[in-house]
Formats: C-alpha cells, sequence, structure tokens
C-alpha cells in the first residue's frame, strides 16, 4: 500500500518537529520511487521559503574518517576482581557512534537523492517520441525507450551538461559566451560542442554519433587512458567493442534520426540489428526460427508506425512470415 502525505508534514517534518509516527510515514513515503518528483518539488519549495545551510558532505566524511582515526584510546585501567571500575571511555564512543550513525544517515540521504534534486528527467516509453526545449534555446529530439536528464535549475555552469540514455538529436543553440553543451552518455564517453546538429545512439549495443553541422569533440576512455576525437559534418564515430572511437568520413547522416518521421531508413542493414532496433523502440521482442536468417540484409527507406508494420515490411521484403505462439513472435523462412 502506498504511503501519501501532505505538503504540511513533510515540511514538519524537515523542522525537526515531526513526531515519531509523522518521521516514519514521510521516510517511508521519500524512499518510494513514484514520489520523487513530488519531493523535489516540496523540499525546492520549502529551501526557497526557509533557506537551511548547506554542510560541505564531502568536508563531513573526510573529517570523520579523520577522527575514528587520531581519536586517542585510554588504557584499560587494572582494577579488582568483583570491583568494575566505569570505563568512560565506552560510554563517550557510544554516544559518539550514535552521533556519527546520524551523520551517515543524513549524509547517505543527501546521496539517495542529489541526482533527483539535482537533474529533471524526461523519459520516453515504448513506441513514443518527444521534442524537448531547453532553456538555452537548444531542442532534443528523443527517441522512443529513452531518457534525457538536465539541470533542475538551470545551465548556472560554465558548461551546459546533459545526460543521455537511449538515442537523441540535438540542435544546439550557441550562446554569447560560448558556453560548451556536453551530452554525457557514461562515465567514459561524451560528445562537446558549441553550436551545432548532432546525433546520439547510446544503447546498451553500442554508442554512435553523427554529425550534421558545425563540429564536436568525443571523449572518452579507454583502458584508464583519457582520448578525444575531432569530428567534422558528415562524419560518424562508432566505439568498437574495445572501447575505441572509430570515424566514419562522409555519411549520410540524414539518415540517422528518420525515426522522427516515423520512417527507417535501412543500408544493407542485418535482420539481426532491425530487430534490436525493434526491441529498443518498441519493446517487442522476436526470436527467429533459424540463426542464419539474422544475418540477411535489408535496403530501403520504409515508413511505419508501430513495431507490426515494420515487422510486416521485413517479412515482405524477405519473403517471410510470421507466426505468433502465445506473447512470442517467430520470424521464419516460408
Amino acid at each position: 500500500m502506498k504511503k501519501i502525505i501532505s505538503k504540511y508534514t513533510l515540511f514538519e517534518y524537515l523542522a525537526g518537529r515531526a513526531n515519531p509516527l509523522e518521521r516514519q510515514l514521510v521516510e517511508d513515503w521519500i524512499r518510494e520511487k513514484d514520489n520523487e518528483e513530488t519531493f523535489s518539488q516540496w523540499l525546492m519549495e520549502y529551501e526557497t521559503k526557509s533557506p537551511q545551510f548547506v554542510p560541505d558532505q564531502d568536508a563531513a566524511i573526510k573529517s570523520l574518517l579523520h577522527r575514528l582515526e587520531t581519536e586517542p584510546v585510554e588504557e584499560s585501567s587494572k582494577t579488582s576482581v568483583g570491583h568494575v571500575r566505569p570505563n568512560f571511555f565506552s560510554a563517550r564512543s557510544n554516544s559518539f557512534w550514535l552521533m556519527a550513525a546520524s551523520v551517515t544517515f543524513v549524509v547517505g540521504f543527501g546521496w539517495w537523492f542529489r541526482e533527483p534534486l539535482q537533474y529533471k528527467t524526461y523519459q520516453t516509453a515504448y513506441g513514443q517520441t518527444t521534442d524537448v526545449y531547453l532553456e538555452d534555446g537548444s531542442r532534443v529530439a528523443l527517441n522512443s525507450n529513452s531518457k534525457l536528464k538536465i539541470p533542475r535549475l538551470g545551465f548556472d555552469d560554465e558548461v551546459r551538461n546533459v545526460i543521455l540514455e537511449g538515442e537523441a538529436e540535438f540542435a544546439v543553440s550557441h550562446t554569447i559566451d560560448d558556453k560548451r553543451f556536453v551530452v554525457k552518455t557514461s562515465d567514459d564517453f561524451q560528445v562537446e560542442v558549441l553550436g551545432t546538429t548532432f546525433s546520439v545512439f547510446a544503447r546498451p549495443r553500442g554508442t554512435k554519433v553523427a554529425l550534421k553541422s558545425g563540429s564536436v569533440r568525443i571523449d572518452y576512455s579507454q583502458n584508464n587512458e583519457r582520448k578525444e576525437v575531432m569530428m567534422e559534418p558528415g562524419d560518424m564515430a562508432v566505439v568498437d567493442p574495445a572501447g575505441a572511437v572509430q570515424l566514419a568520413k562522409k555519411q549520410d547522416t540524414n539518415t540517422f534520426a528518420t525515426w522522427k518521421e516515423q520512417r527507417y531508413v535501412f543500408n544493407s542493414t542485418s535482420v539481426r540489428d532491425i530487430l534490436a532496433m525493434i526491441d529498443e523502440n518498441f519493446g517487442q521482442k522476436v526470436k527467429l526460427s533459424h540463426a542464419e536468417i539474422a544475418e540477411r540484409t535489408i535496403t530501403g527507406n520504409f515508413k511505419t508506425k508501430n513495431a507490426d508494420e515494420l515487422l510486416k515490411t521485413v517479412s515482405e521484403v524477405l519473403d517471410m512470415k510470421i507466426e505468433q505462439n502465445g506473447d512470442t513472435i517467430i520470424l521464419k523462412n516460408q
């Protein structure tokens, strides 16, 4: 059963005036993922009305560890049997560890909710695409089954940082102060631009970047070594299995984000890659009756609205048939 609390209850909790029952209700409510957005909004409202001192959490942790390492330990006093002298350090240690546990809880609590507080998330479902307009005038076309995170409080830093999981096309606006725009797909890979149009594909099966206009720099890590690659219009960068970036020149980058028009362009594309794309974009898994079918290829420009239409087109082009057994879809030879 989901917990429901009021804004007033949360404010009383944050102010330290909640009773034990209210504290438990609030903490249970906060832990539910569905409440992250509401919690962030209410917390922001509370902080605006009642500004709080924000401690340096990293410094607090270092200070605590330093105290643990340097705290002098009193030697146990020898006493006669039957008469135990009270150990002052034990009592003080208990209090200290209770305090440390409280500090750890607060610090951990802050780290747990740091990302929801810092970023607003736009997420698309299977088969859904959307346009996201950023405060700097940039536009992001977000493909299905993708997630874009942007700073909740806007681009206040020297760099306009966003985080992408999935696939998107970016049309980045130039700023008068030449503020950089960075798209991060992982800790080891990011795309940096000043003003340009490019597409990023960041799925579990690989990462690609296609540049339409302007220039971008790819920063990535391979074998714990930082590397970079500069791209020009018409370039396509692909991360190979070894983690290196391979650059292909004079590519038709206009076909890289045709999903915005519900159109799919295949150029000797294997059935294996097409089925992976259907799974990524529509959440529809398709099995093959024979493994060799995966190596067959398709070339063409197809406009489809959903997985069923695209799969039907593939089966017709390859002269194959679709068989459904319960929730399982099988592509097989005629």
